[in-house]
């Protein structure tokens, strides 16, 4: 019984490789202009100072959240943006704007939350200014206690 190999030239074979990785490459390029996936976005919420529950409590003597003791301070933690307002009131709401998924700013001296991704701006309430964004950012009930200098979020 004879046996056939067939046997693959050099330009079929390199030609066969470029195609496969043209493929891969192009599939990656179309799948990153496909929507945000649905957990990306923190879903809608009423604005104001209520909201979920994160169980969060910062001790504003540590180093890491002394930002918090001056008024217009703040910091990113737990995806979330915790800032003292310029009036000295604290406030916590979602990093994450509900237009596109794109991380938000505090702005301390617009006393605002800012998207860099489209623009859309927001109260410190998660409440919104101006759009794009359809829907406010979530925001969480914050609490301090000035004797033991802590600020409880959720």
């Amino acid at each position: 019984m004879k046996t056939t190999h067939q046997t693959l030239d050099r330009r079929t074979f390199f030609s066969l490789v470029g195609t496969s990785i043209g493929a891969i490459v192009l599939s990656n390029c179309l799948s990153s202009c496909s929507a945000p996936a649905e957990a990306v976005s923190p879903g809608p919420s009423t604005g104001g100072t209520t909201g979920g529950s994160t169980g969060l409590t910062l001790n504003l003597n540590d180093a890491a959240n002394a930002k918090l003791k001056q008024n217009g301070g703040f910091l990113y933690k737990n995806g979330m943006i915790i800032a003292r307002t310029k009036d000295g009131s604290f406030i916590a709401v979602s990093q994450v704007c509900t237009h596109a998924g794109v991380t938000v700013e505090f702005d301390a001296a617009g006393n605002r939350i800012h998207c860099p991704g489209h623009g859309s701006n927001f109260k410190n309430d998660g409440s919104i200014i101006n759009g794009p964004a359809g829907s406010p950012l979530k925001a969480f009930k914050t609490t301090f206690d000035s004797t033991s200098n802590t600020l409880k979020i959720g």
